[in-house]
């Protein structure tokens, strides 16, 4: 008879065994749920009542090698979470004090391989209980660690033990423990046996033999205290590198022929990861419990000298006195800002001390990474219950009626800038939440950039509870009375803040004073610098709050580790870090002072610049600052004069008319390919066909735009001539979206550079590669929006008239750093009448230059006061500290600490030697040295420290390097790099030399010689002027004809110069005597008498040599360097007169805004310049020397661009000197006629001429005559 089987039968296998029904498989939702146990103690207390229960009834059937008495069998490594668990042989229980046959050192390890469990987020009771263990034994290794450190310190490590005995048992081996373990060498790992009882646990027996357990109770792996170190001193150098560290070591032992296999005899692939990482992180708590040891005894010894100076108790905010210095802890982290003799300083004196704080939102964590117990105080971040009160108190206080607060910049700029920067959102969500429960870090730090305090982001977006946690904390360990200054990205956002809500208590708000950053200044509002700009601000010296971006630099290769960490070991491992940063940045701050007193960009350098250029700008310093006050008191009104009224239809023309500027463009590639293959005439016919519809586009685009009617919402221009006023309002429209287009390519490029980790770490990835692209796209469009608008500024100098009373705009460099570097990138056109006299701050371009010169002198003059109170305090912290150190060697009740303390004390005398600067000679800190001492044996009552000298007698002995001296140090080349602590160098400086953009991007050699040629002007005549003799020119030619009579003159010259043309009206000006000469007369003039002196010269039988090697520059060509004129418009028009050939420049110079000539002789050989002003106006030189240089430097750019060689080609550094220190001219009209004056004695060889003005009328008249003996043209 057959019987039907279920399915589940079926799939069974045949066998003897009985039926059993399928397992029904459990609720999803219900086993996903996490539940924890609040009372884990006392489980763990029954657990062990029901262990000693069962233990008395059933007998042991394996033996163990721990105390059957032990009721905690937790090991170090979870089996149910670990990869792989380690098992080794016990040693019998009948005989444990017997030694076994020693293991064979290269002999393989069993181990057991487990299988992966699912990954935790969150930790479980076993990892509450493992932490709790930890921190129970860890207090109780800090004494014998102190015993290895003080037996072992300044000597080679002794040979490894196989096994490690008890000394001097007490307990009656109560508790008795044999444990054989794996024990990690650098260069090898051996297997020892431990004995250890309840006298001498295993623990302590390991550490005072030099070993750190890797668990808690019963480790199966014990790691060298050397291999520690030394992995504790490479994390200091790099990051976290536990996985490395434990396959290098896992590489090299089995290269050196110690396999590790496991119970089937094969090669395991990591053993040792995960006992490393613990041993490390508690090795690391171990290092902070005996350094909180020392630090406890030296604070005591402070603590008592300060007691016997003030007669009173230690300095505590919580004291019935006040504090009347900083904390300990603020000046241990920077003694340079915080261990002042006085605090107080107002906030034009700079304020007590400087400091910058910023978020970043690179360092953030997963979620998924999950957290771990707590086992670690962070030195630096604030607690979040400390940044949440702050925060509960900013949006209670947001809540309230803002107070009335007057800002001295116009609410309207603060809009802006708040727009513009993301982290004045505070809304703005930078991370997704979802993903990440950490968001990233806050930091403040000193001006010197060693971080002071750090907070942890928990919020989407850059909240100022950050800041305003971090700014409290900071005053709550200084005086009452210390002032300070913080640089912020958004500070004037933040001041408004403060001001307006009472976010800050009113006794902070009174000594806080906010600014910004230097390298974010560009993207505020103009404005908004004129108040919060660090280089303009009074008091902040050389300051610039990038500090910040330099700690971001050093912990970016945190950001990938610390992501993937938990959350507790994140912090720790940035605490850590930081502590490392700190420490090397502090004992490093000599080159950080000696650095920015005599380096590259140093206050003597820079103090030298700027005077250079205020003595060439020759205007007293009084009537600068007074025109800076000027500057300020209109350029922050300057938006109730002259609102933004830019529209979409104009950016919409505007970005029209860049279109059609790019097709010319491409059409004029096309006419130099077809030109080059000799295109047809049909082709030819087509091209100038096309050429005539684009100049119909480009018209068609003005008229849109006239269209517009902008000009009418002006009226206060009604009068002045409508050309002039609609390419105002077109140079006013396009420099705004120049200032747009340039502000974003800064920030692309800081992008670039920004060595901020993560994604944008290595060159190549795609958020790189997006970056070059943006700015390659972006850059051509710029440069041609700036020609554009240097255009427009040509044109509106030749339409302008100075009665109308509205200054021209100066044109902007294309040099993209240059153009950085210009304020008045930031500052809009003027579109409205000013008064009748424009200051001078705005129509003279020397006053502004010389005001930015003055600003620097100031800001440096600070910085030089600022330093020598720093390295006065670095003296000061260096004696009280080294004062306690001696205290505390001679005290006995740190006599366990002694060795720990020497060396804390070899390390404060080391630092004598490398914190001596110039502001602070080696005498003074020789002086705090010996005064130390003193005080030390004083207060001791001890005879002398030699005889309380504890320390064992053998140490190592250091090695000795030669000396470098002092001035060797300070002769360091200016391109010196000075690194802190032998860190690596910021990928931001790779980043620079290895990205070598395209030609748009990129500085080309001939712009860097361009940029950089510069001259100093001396206001004292030239050595060896040599003076022409005086000549009487008047010829007595009679009347000259009427103007009716005059026909048109042609000058016909030696090719390849072109022929030269005088029409009726130019001749007409050399008529009257009364006339001001033109370009054609000036121009014309000086190649007519150079060319009469070479047909004398050829008639005499003579050479002419001086005339001929004379090079007549006109005055259109500096009008074109001024203006921006392309490479190739600058060649076409110069290349005829062959400079490269010639010894002379002759440049003659027309200033509009006077209608005045002066002339320029420029001698390149001798690297000299002569200026010629027959009024013997100083002013207006300073600007046109710049130009003249740039002029100089790009004209011999170009002749060897096109194959021609010239005779200099350094143009730094060069001289220029007055040719007349008074003024030869009484008249307004005869200007022109001295420079050709000047002109024809330099064509005859001499310097300069030697007439009087009663002289000017006969030449003029002798150019005349010689003007009308042409031929007619």
């Amino acid at each position: 008879m057959s019987s039907t089987l279920s399915k589940a039968r079926r799939k069974q296998k045949v066998s003897n065994s009985p039926y059993s029904s399928p397992v029904r498989p459990r609720n999803k939702e219900k086993t996903a749920k996490v539940v924890y146990e609040r009372d884990i103690e006392r489980r763990d207390r029954l657990q062990a009542k029901l262990n000693a229960l069962l233990q008395t009834s059933v007998p042991l059937a394996v033996p163990s090698s721990t105390d059957p008495n032990d009721g905690d069998q937790w090991m170090d490594i979870d089996p149910a979470d670990n990869l792989l668990a380690e098992i080794v042989e016990a040693p019998p229980l009948d005989q444990p004090d017997q030694p076994q046959e020693p293991v064979q050192d290269s002999g393989p390890t069993v181990v057991n391989v487990g299988s992966p469990s699912k990954r935790r987020i969150l930790p479980n009771a076993a990892d509450y209980r493992l932490y709790h263990e930890w921190m129970n034994i860890i207090p109780t290794l800090v004494d014998d660690y102190i015993h290895y450190a003080n037996i072992t310190m300044g000597k080679p490590p002794g040979p490894s033990p196989e096994e490690i005995f008890r000394e001097g048992c007490v307990c009656h081996d109560e508790k008795l423990k044999v444990v054989t373990l794996t024990c990690l060498y650098v260069d090898y790992y051996r297997i020892v046996k431990v004995y250890g009882c309840l006298c001498s646990p295993l623990h302590r027996q390991l550490v005072k033999n030099g070993l750190f357990p890797a668990a808690p109770s019963q480790p199966n792996i014990a790691v060298s205290l050397e291999l520690l170190g030394l992995y504790r001193a490479l994390f200091e150098r790099s990051c976290d590198a536990v996985n490395a560290l434990a396959q290098a070591l896992h590489t090299h032992y089995t290269r050196r022929g110690f396999h590790i296999v496991n119970n089937k005899g094969d090669f395991v692939q990591d053993p040792h990861r995960r006992a490393l990482a613990n041993a490390v992180q508690w090795h690391d708590n171990l290092q902070i419990q005996v350094q909180k040891r020392v630090d406890a005894a030296v604070d005591e010894a402070a603590a008592s000298i300060k007691a016997s100076k003030a007669g009173t108790t230690a300095d505590s905010p919580d004291g019935s006195g006040q504090r009347t210095e900083a904390s300990r802890l603020l000046q241990s982290r920077c003694p340079a800002c915080f261990s002042r003799r006085k605090w107080g300083t107002s906030f034009n004196e700079g304020g007590d001390f400087h400091a910058s704080t910023d978020g970043n939102f690179h360092h953030r964590h997963q979620t998924s990474s999950g957290d771990g117990p707590y086992f670690y105080d962070p030195l630096y971040f604030l607690s979040k219950e400390e940044v949440d009160r702050v925060g509960e108190r900013i949006e209670a206080a947001r809540k309230k009626t803002p107070h009335t607060y007057v800002s001295k910049v116009p609410q309207e700029a603060i809009d802006e800038c708040e727009g513009s920067h993301a982290a004045a959102n505070s809304n703005k969500q930078k991370t997704d939440m979802g993903h990440f429960d950490d968001t990233g870090i806050a930091a403040l730090v000193c001006r010197h950039g060693i971080p002071i305090f750090m907070a942890n982001i928990d919020t989407p977006g850059e909240q100022q509870k950050y800041a305003i946690a971090l700014i409290e904390r900071v005053f709550a360990e200084l005086p009452p009375e210390a002032t300070g200054m913080f640089l912020y990205d958004v500070g004037c956002v933040l001041d408004i803040s403060v001001h307006k809500f009472d976010i800050l208590p009113q006794g902070i708000l009174e000594r806080v004073m906010f600014a910004t950053t230097a390298m974010h200044a560009y993207a505020h509002q103009w404005s908004c610098q004129l108040w919060y700009n660090p280089r303009l601000k009074p008091g902040l010296a050389l300051s610039d709050g990038e500090g910040v971006e330099r700690l971001w630099s050093r912990l970016r290769r945190l950001i990938g580790i610390t992501r993937t960490s938990g959350r507790r070991r994140r912090l720790w491992l940035l605490d850590r870090q930081l502590h490392f940063i700190a420490s090397d940045m502090r004992d490093d701050l000599d080159d950080w002072i000696r650095r920015k007193l005599s380096g590259k960009l140093g206050v003597v350098q820079q103090t030298v610049e700027s005077q250079k250029t205020l003595d060439s700008c020759a205007i007293p310093e009084e009537e600068l600052r007074e025109q800076w006050s000027m500057q300020i008191k209109a350029q922050t009104s300057l938006r109730a004069h002259a609102p933004q009224r830019l529209r979409k239809q104009v950016d919409t023309v505007l970005a029209l008319q860049e279109d059609v500027a790019a097709v010319q463009v491409k059409i004029d590639d096309a006419r130099s390919t077809l030109a080059e293959a000799g295109a047809s005439r049909g082709s030819k016919q087509s091209l100038k066909t096309l050429c005539n519809h684009q100049e119909k586009l480009l018209a068609g685009v003005d008229a849109l735009y006239a269209s517009l009617n902008v000009h009418e919402q002006f009226p206060e221009l009604e009068g002045v001539d409508a050309e002039f006023v609609r390419t105002l309002l077109l140079a006013r429209d396009l420099k705004i979206n120049i200032r747009k287009r340039a502000i974003g390519s800064f920030l692309e490029w800081e992008k670039l550079d920004q060595a901020v980790g993560g994604k944008h770490q290595a060159l190549g990835t795609k958020m790189h590669q997006r970056t070059r692209a943006a700015i390659t796209k972006r850059t051509p469009a710029l440069m041609r929006a700036i020609r554009t608008f240097n255009k427009y500024c040509a044109k509106l100098s030749d339409l302008h008239d100075p009665s109308w009373s509205i200054p021209v705009p100066a044109p902007l460099p294309t040099f993209l750093a240059d153009l950085r570097d210009r304020s008045d990138l930031l500052e809009d056109v003027w579109i409205s009448r000013r008064e009748a006299i424009t200051p001078r701050w705005l129509a003279e371009f020397n006053v502004r230059d010389g005001i930015r010169a003055l600003l620097k002198k100031d800001r440096c003059l600070e910085e030089r006061r600022r330093l020598g109170d720093e390295a006065d305090g670095l003296c000061r912290w260096l004696g009280a500290e080294l004062a306690a150190v001696e205290l505390a060697l001679r005290s006995p009740l740190y006599t366990s600490l002694h060795t720990l303390l020497n060396e804390k004390r070899r390390g404060l005398l080391f630092l004598e030697k490398r914190w001596t600067t110039p502001l602070a000679s080696d005498l003074r800190f020789r002086s705090t040295v010996q005064e130390a001492a003193k005080t030390a044996q004083a207060l001791s009552g001890a005879g002398s420290a030699t005889e309380l000298d504890w320390m064992p007698p053998n140490l190592a002995t250091p090695s000795i390097l030669p000396e470098t001296s002092a001035d060797d140090v300070l002769a360091l080349p200016d391109d010196y790099t000075y690194s802190f602590g032998n860190a690596l160098a910021p990928d931001s400086d790779n980043l620079a030399a290895e990205d070598n953009l395209d030609d748009n991007e990129d500085v080309s050699r001939a712009d860097e010689v361009v940029n950089k040629a510069s001259a100093v002007i001396s206001w004292q005549l030239p050595d060896r002027l040599n003076l022409d003799p005086m000549v009487d020119y008047d010829t007595n030619s009679g009347n000259p004809p009427a103007l009716r009579d005059i026909r048109p003159r042609l000058l016909c010259l030696v090719p390849p110069r072109r022929n030269c043309s005088f029409v009726p009206a130019d001749i007409a000006r050399f008529i009257s005597p009364t006339a001001l000469l033109n370009d054609e007369c000036v121009n014309g003039g000086a190649l007519l008498l150079q060319t009469q002196l070479l047909r004398q010269a050829e008639e005499n039988g003579l050479q002419g040599p001086q005339a001929q090697s004379v090079a007549i520059l006109t005055t259109h060509d500096l009008v074109r360097i001024r203006y921006g004129a392309s490479d190739d418009d600058v060649w076409r028009n110069v290349k005829r007169v062959e400079y490269w050939s010639k010894s002379v420049w002759v440049l003659p110079i027309h200033r509009q805004d006077a209608h005045h000539w002066v002339v320029c002789v420029i001698y390149p050989q001798h690297k000299q310049l002569h200026l010629f002003d027959s009024f013997a106006d100083r002013r207006a030189w300073h600007a046109d020397i710049k130009d003249i240089m740039c002029l100089v430097a790009r004209l011999s750019v170009l002749a060897g661009r096109n194959g021609h060689s010239c005779i200099q080609d350094d143009f730094t550094e060069w001289s220029a000197y007055p040719l007349s220190l008074q003024a030869v001219q009484t008249n307004g009209y005869d200007c022109g006629v001295w420079v050709l004056a000047v002109i024809l004695s330099v064509l005859q060889g001499y310097s300069t001429s030697s007439m009087r003005e009663k002289h000017i009328e006969p030449l003029r008249r002798c150019i005349l005559n010689l003007v009308l003996q042409l031929e007619q043209g």
